[in-house]
C-alpha cells in the first residue's frame, strides 16, 4: 500500500485549484463578450429586467413606446438586439463586470 502524507495531499489540491484559477483568469481576459452577455450582465448589475433596459435605451433616443415594444418582441422572437440598446448597454457597464459575472455563472 502507498502511504501518502496528508499534508502533501492538501498541497496538491491547493495547487490544482490555484492552477485552475490562473487558467480561468487568462481565458476570461481573452474571451469574446457577446451583446447578449453585455445585456444580461447589466440587467443583473442593476437588478432589473432586460425589458427595463430596452425602455431606458429607447427613452434616451426618444423612441415611441410602440417602437420599443416592437423591438423587444423582435428580440424575444429572433434574439436580435437593436443597435441603440447595444450602445446603451456598452456605455453603462464595464467589460470587467461582464467577465466577473461570467466567472460566477460558470460556478453555478
Amino acid at each position: 500500500m502507498v502511504n501518502i502524507n496528508p499534508t502533501l495531499l492538501v498541497v496538491l489540491v491547493m495547487g490544482y485549484f490555484a492552477a485552475l484559477a490562473y487558467f480561468e483568469n487568462n481565458y476570461c481576459k481573452r474571451a469574446f463578450i457577446s451583446n447578449d452577455e453585455y445585456l444580461s450582465s447589466l440587467a443583473m448589475v442593476r437588478r432589473c429586467s432586460v425589458y427595463d433596459l430596452f425602455r431606458c435605451s429607447g427613452v434616451d433616443w426618444r423612441f415611441s413606446n410602440s417602437k420599443i415594444e416592437t423591438d423587444f418582441n423582435d428580440y424575444l422572437k429572433n434574439g436580435q438586439i437593436p443597435n441603440y440598446v447595444v450602445n446603451y448597454v456598452k456605455q453603462n457597464i464595464r467589460p470587467e463586470d461582464v467577465k466577473s459575472l461570467r466567472r460566477i455563472s460558470r460556478l453555478w
